[in-house]
């Protein structure tokens, strides 16, 4: 972590009757640190939260643990949060509020490329949910409900992968034809699961 006497950042903020530049100063430091991090629940210190849930718009939400629920323990969460305090407009006096700081830290989330990474992880967390969801979901049905399933999936594709498996349908002279058998076709839906 920087100290408070390296200003990498340029940062010149605006003491207030009741805080210090340099109390504005550490906490930027320490928001910057805590996101870069992922939200980690043991940097989400008490005084960290007093000061956060005053800035942005942020209500307490009960205390530091309802905070944290709210707002950072899932991916999608945090992507929230940093979308929420890059959408903020920062407004009032530096010396009576910590615009200065909000301003300051929707510069960085706009240039450090951060959102682009929290997006990637939120969208990849939310597609592992999904397909751990469709699996169990599809271990749950009944064989003839899958075959059903993966025809209608499978039908715009049913010649190409009829002819792969060498299995026939009805056609429209009303020939007699093979079905999909259960097993294959619950084989059959898995395997586009995992491709997915």
């Amino acid at each position: 972590m920087l100290k408070l006497t390296n200003n990498e950042h340029g940062w010149s903020f605006t003491p207030t009757k009741w805080s210090s530049a340099a109390d504005k100063h550490k906490f930027a430091l320490h928001y910057i640190s805590f996101i870069q991090a992922r939200c980690p629940l043991e940097k989400f210190h008490e005084w960290f939260y007093n000061r956060l849930s005053q800035m942005f718009m942020h209500i307490a939400h009960y205390n530091r643990h309802g905070f944290y629920e709210v707002w950072c323990d899932t991916s999608e969460k945090r992507l929230a949060l940093l979308r929420h305090h890059l959408e903020y407009p920062y407004v009032g006096d530096p010396a009576w509020t910590w615009s200065d700081v909000e301003r300051e830290l929707q510069i960085w989330l706009a240039e450090s490329g951060i959102v682009r990474a929290y997006e990637f992880e939120a969208q990849t967390e939310t597609r592992h949910h999904l397909t751990a969801t469709v699996r169990v979901a599809l271990t749950e049905l009944p064989d003839e409900v899958v075959v059903r399933l993966v025809q209608e999936r499978l039908a715009p594709h049913s010649a190409t992968l009829n002819e792969r498996n060498g299995i026939s349908e009805p056609n429209c002279e009303g020939a007699t034809t093979r079905t999909l058998h259960p097993s294959d076709a619950k084989r059959s839906e898995q395997q586009m699961l995992f491709e997915v």
